[in-house]
């Protein structure tokens, strides 16, 4: 646990080197955007490395550490990794724990000029809110492409950060679980305490990462989505 949850001038001074800190190894990372625009074996590397200069500055500056916990044997081949979104920091640790995994993402990113070139040149996919039958086709058409080539996915299932730690699971998530056919892999954490909604302070301490048991593929919708309810609002 942390040392002090409190917002004490220790940790806001801290907080405020690290975002100093953070913004300078991200203007220095961006002289390599010509690799991370090129193909992902290329890629992914170079954005492996930024993602670890940030958790070493996390880590010496602001004492803020993480730890992963497996419950059970992990699947071979792809899956659909399921996490709870309490923070930005999952955006950046799950795809650097689990290697590279496809992200579905809101649609809006994949229009940032630098973010969302390179997020499709790793091919992550973007997600329409709207519900346009046409652009959900051809998101899961996209999804299925990836699944061929072995990759496996990141999905946020509550759609959003949740402050109220609701963690609703929405029903899009059941519709990629049916339409790619892979075991489902539930990930509960406890990031939001460290990395609070809306709020610039990093807070010392020790994140939980939790892997749980998979969900098989094949299950009925509402069996899915009521056993993936309940993992995601388990402690981590």
């Amino acid at each position: 646990m942390t040392r002090s949850l409190d917002n004490t001038p220790i940790i806001a001074a801290r907080s405020v080197l690290f975002h100093l800190c953070s913004v300078l190894a991200t203007l220095f990372f961006l002289l390599f955007v010509p690799f991370l625009l090129a193909p992902v074996r290329i890629g992914w590397p170079v954005l492996r490395a930024y993602i670890r200069v940030q958790l070493f500055l996390l880590r010496a500056i602001c004492g803020q550490r993480f730890h992963v916990l497996q419950d059970a044997e992990f699947p071979s081949g792809p899956v659909i990794l399921a996490s709870r979104h309490e923070a930005l920091w999952e955006t950046l640790v799950l795809p650097l724990l689990f290697e590279n995994p496809v992200v579905l993402l809101k649609q809006e990113i994949l229009r940032y000029p630098v973010a969302g070139a390179i997020a499709r040149k790793l091919g992550h996919i973007g997600l329409d809110r709207s519900g346009a039958a046409d652009r959900a086709r051809e998101a899961f058409g996209a999804a299925r492409a990836r699944a061929k080539e072995g990759r496996s996915f990141l999905i946020f299932p509550s759609g959003t950060r949740d402050p109220a730690r609701r963690f609703e699971v929405q029903k899009g998530t059941a519709v990629l679980y049916r339409a790619l056919g892979l075991p489902c892999v539930p990930v509960v954490l406890d990031s939001g305490t460290f990395w609070p909604y809306r709020s610039w302070l990093r807070r010392p301490g020790v994140i939980t990462v939790r892997v749980l048991p998979a969900i098989p593929a094949g299950q009925e919708t509402a069996t899915f989505l009521t056993r993936l309810q309940a993992d995601l609002g388990r402690p981590a």
